[in-house]
């Protein structure tokens, strides 16, 4: 996998201690405490620092995404192995927060063309999911609004990391996902007239949703999605859509047999985590 970035700087308003020496807060005593949190639905991070190595852990509402350091993706028995007598720190975060956090740690960052604020209509506009980092500052950003973080200062230059894959393979990919969940889901409660009525509402925000030009369609809860239409603009579209659908049917995420969905790397692309 692509290194990740440097750890991203979450927002410590909520966190559950800090700096802890784990010559005082035994490994053991961590393990124990972080197994019962995410056995009550833990969504945050947890960091370990002994001297200039690090590991960072992630979890979103009870689930563990995994592990990372300066290296790449790493495990809890390596961590303690090779953080003996570290500081550590829990921080519970917004479960979108928290899947931000793990999506964007290998994502390639992207610079804006215009200092902050001159890009904030654009990515409003295109409804950005991902992270801006901006000097010292770090927002994190759903849907086009933030949901978290600090937002830069005037005249700063900005980068972004988005959560949505670049390339034709990785579009593929996510559009084959969306595909197995719409699919599921109306195994579950037929969604056709739903979204058919979700698609004409939310037409004027997402043209390719409009049901007379049927570039993104879903018959018999199949989707069809025509090639030409861009990616920037499906996905966005889908998510918004799906939501929508969801509501109107009166069903949850929790409601739906996703198991092996949610263990899919897409999962975070498609940010699901909001839904």
């Amino acid at each position: 996998m692509p290194i990740p970035h440097p750890r991203l700087a979450v927002p410590l308003d909520r966190a559950v201690y800090r700096q802890l020496l784990t010559d005082h807060y035994p490994w053991t005593e961590v393990t124990v405490d972080l197994a019962r949190r995410q056995a009550e639905g833990l969504s945050g991070v947890f960091d370990a620092q002994q001297g200039p190595d690090w590991a960072r852990f992630v979890w979103v509402r009870g689930t563990l995404r995994g592990g990372f350091s300066a290296a790449g993706d790493v495990t809890w028995p390596a961590t303690l192995s090779a953080l003996p007598r570290a500081q550590v720190t829990l921080t519970a975060l917004d479960p979108a927060v928290a899947d931000l956090v793990w999506s964007s740690r290998d994502q390639t960052p992207q610079v804006l063309e215009a200092p902050w604020p001159g890009s904030q209509a654009t990515l409003e506009r295109q409804r950005f999911s991902g992270v801006l980092l901006a000097g010292q500052t770090c927002s994190f950003w759903e849907g086009g609004r933030t949901v978290g973080g600090t937002l830069p200062p005037p005249g700063v230059p900005c980068l972004t990391l988005s959560r949505l894959p670049g390339g034709a393979e990785a579009h593929a990919a996510l559009l084959g996902f969306w595909r197995e969940l719409i699919a599921t889901t109306h195994r579950v409660t037929p969604l056709d007239e739903a979204w058919r009525l979700v698609s004409l509402r939310l037409a004027g925000e997402y043209p390719c949703l409009d049901p007379f030009a049927r570039e993104v369609t879903v018959q018999g809860g199949q989707l069809q999605v025509e090639p030409d239409v861009p990616a920037a603009e499906v996905q966005p579209a889908l998510l918004s859509a799906f939501q929508a659908t969801l509501a109107r049917v009166g069903l949850r995420l929790a409601d739906l047999p996703l198991t092996e969905l949610r263990a899919r790397p897409e999962w975070a692309s498609a940010g699901l985590e909001v839904a």
